[in-house]
């Protein structure tokens, strides 16, 4: 398996990914909300790819992972009591991340991989949210070593009871 930053060119083939990953979700018990052409949506994708934030994650040259590492966080952040204090700048933000229906055991090493770019990129810490009703992920997170700092309402599309994890890195 291969991870690397996303390319313009790979565009289709990961709007392809979060469709099949939208379709998988929808209506069952872990639905996170993502719906074709509205979310993520092509524009935000493109956006992610040309700030190089947007990550895949291949296996025999097919994209079965993707997730999004930047520094933006919802201004629910602030409402959280982390393990440690950092400036916006050390502490990475996990978005959007997710592993193709058909290839479930490849979040560990995709998440293990995110870990290791953010070390690279001298992060102090990684942080994300996650429906509180998402355990799939939370149980990946938590196995990953992520702990739970809190719990927020946020804006989903609709207000939702998300829990907030971070890793020391």
């Amino acid at each position: 398996m291969n991870v690397r930053c996303a390319l313009m060119d790979d565009l289709e083939e990961i709007i392809e990914l979060y469709d099949a990953v939208s379709d998988a979700m929808k209506e069952s018990a872990f639905d996170i909300g993502w719906r074709k052409n509205l979310y993520p949506s092509k524009e935000m994708i493109q956006s992610d790819i040309k700030q190089k934030t947007l990550y895949i994650l291949q296996k025999e040259e097919k994209i079965i992972g993707a997730m999004v590492l930047n520094h933006e966080s919802d201004p629910c952040y602030q409402n959280v009591y982390w393990q440690i204090n950092v400036d916006d700048t050390e502490a990475i933000i996990l978005h959007r991340f997710c592993i193709h229906p058909n290839y479930h055991g490849c979040g560990k090493y995709f998440l293990k991989q995110a870990l290791k770019i953010a070390q690279k990129q001298n992060q102090r810490v990684m942080r994300l949210d996650v429906l509180s009703s998402n355990l799939p992920a939370i149980r990946l997170y938590e196995k990953c070593g992520f702990l739970l700092q809190g719990k927020q309402m946020m804006d989903y599309g609709k207000t939702v009871i998300a829990y907030l994890y971070e890793k020391l890195i």
